[in-house]
């Protein structure tokens, strides 16, 4: 943020607000006034874009979809197919999205054009490493009116159990294929946290009020062996984490809401 120079707006003098339709309409004919606004608009981008580029290093990339040495289709594939996973959509090989990209008509003066633009000015801002919330924006936009309008993102809710503070955006990560019991010491050891429940998804692995013999049966097995018993289904080769849900007491025995668990396969 040290980085960044930011200059308060300051208001135009002798501007003249419309009270009639008449007026509106004439304001907006005057050709000369529209003019000298769009150049002062351009030279202010102008000078941004330098800046911007004096500070971090941008090179232009055109996008050509036959060129297999850019890795341009490479990556399309990649986050076509995370969307895809996360929205239960069948994914796509490269050569498909190959014929599918050479098929897109490119977005010229679109809102789709412009939420793109805005989403990239957004992604500058994470790499440059940026954490006060004031500096992102959410925007609001209707190019048939037109309307923009932006707004500082709200902070998410923070929780906490003992002194540590969490929000929806954390998770406990564990590595590795572990059994229960290893689970559920390792919370405790690290965490001073007792699991009272565990599932995945809509099944449930392991609850306190089981009884002793499936409690003691679940424990000795790895967690995919539970979730592949309780599911009845095979996990799939390309699954690489599962979430976990859990129900977790202190160490007084009060419930705390925690974060989910993010279990890597191995």
């Amino acid at each position: 943020s040290s980085g960044i120079n930011a200059e308060y707006g300051v208001p135009r003098s002798g501007v003249k607000i419309a009270v009639t339709e008449a007026e509106a309409e004439a304001q907006n004919n005057d050709d000369d006034h529209c003019g000298d606004r769009a150049a002062n608009l351009q030279e202010e981008l102008t000078a941004n874009i330098k800046e911007l580029k004096s500070s971090i290093d941008i090179q232009v990339a055109d996008f050509e979809k036959d060129d297999d040495s850019n890795f341009h289709m490479d990556f399309v594939t990649a986050c076509s197919n995370v969307r895809a996973s996360s929205y239960k959509i069948s994914p796509a090989n490269k050569h498909k999205t190959k014929l599918i990209a050479g098929k897109i008509i490119p977005a010229i003066a679109t809102t789709t054009a412009v939420v793109a633009g805005l989403v990239t000015i957004e992604m500058y801002k994470i790499i440059q490493g940026l954490t006060n919330v004031e500096q992102y924006k959410n925007a609001f936009l209707n190019l048939a009116l037109p309307f923009f309008a932006f707004s500082e993102p709200i902070l998410a809710p923070k929780n906490k159990y003992y002194e540590t503070e969490w929000t929806l955006w954390d998770r406990f990560d564990v590595k590795g294929d572990i059994t229960l019991q290893e689970l559920l010491d390792l919370f405790e050891r690290e965490h001073k946290l007792e699991i009272s429940m565990l599932s995945q998804g809509v099944c449930m692995l392991y609850a306190f009020f089981m009884p002793p013999d499936k409690r003691r049966e679940r424990g000795a097995m790895k967690i995919t062996e539970i979730v592949e018993a309780v599911t009845k289904k095979k996990l799939p080769s390309h699954k690489r984490a599962l979430v976990l849900e859990i129900c977790c007491n202190d160490a007084e025995g009060e419930d705390v809401d925690t974060p989910y668990i993010n279990y890597s396969l191995p």
